[in-house]
């Protein structure tokens, strides 16, 4: 019965799809997928913190994007940034995990979710700023779904530094 639900979900979403952009639902959804499957699998806060921080931002991103009108001035960064908080706070109360680091004779805590939100966030703006870059330099995309591709490899890559640093 699960798997009949998430089948149907994934068909869902896949026939409702009518364009596809940089950012768009399905890298927001591709991420958030990561996230989901990540937590469920037992990975480290910290990592499933990187794929909620991208996850946020990308739809925060692809919100902005989807606004025409611009009514004041950065409303797109206001977007962006209020889907951060209003994903990674919750999330951050929620799960309540805390780790410490001893740094110049003091104790520190931080937030293990919070910590890879802020970096899964900037590696996610990282991931858009190179999309546009190459598409610059070449004219157009270098392989499908460039943007989702660039986002995941850099996530992913970025989850093995945190996996060492809160082992």
């Amino acid at each position: 019965m699960k798997k009949a639900f998430f089948l149907f979900i994934f068909l869902f979403l896949i026939i409702g799809i009518k364009q596809v952009s940089a950012h768009c639902p399905l890298c927001a959804g591709a991420v958030g997928a990561a996230a989901v499957g990540a937590s469920y699998l037992g990975i480290d806060n910290s990592i499933v913190g990187l794929f909620v921080g991208a996850f946020s931002i990308s739809t925060g991103l692809w919100f902005a994007r989807k606004i025409k009108k611009r009514y004041f001035k950065f409303q797109s960064f206001s977007i962006m940034l209020s889907s951060f908080l209003f994903t990674v706070i919750p999330s951050a109360k929620i799960v309540n995990d805390l780790d410490y680091i001893s740094l110049f004779d003091k104790i520190y805590f931080l937030d293990k979710i919070l910590i890879g939100s802020i970096v899964g966030g900037l590696i996610t703006l990282l991931a858009l700023y190179l999309h546009e870059k190459i598409k610059q330099i070449n004219g157009k995309v270098i392989v499908p779904y460039q943007g989702v591709f660039l986002t995941l490899i850099l996530l992913i890559l970025s989850s093995i530094p945190m996996y060492f640093v809160f082992k």
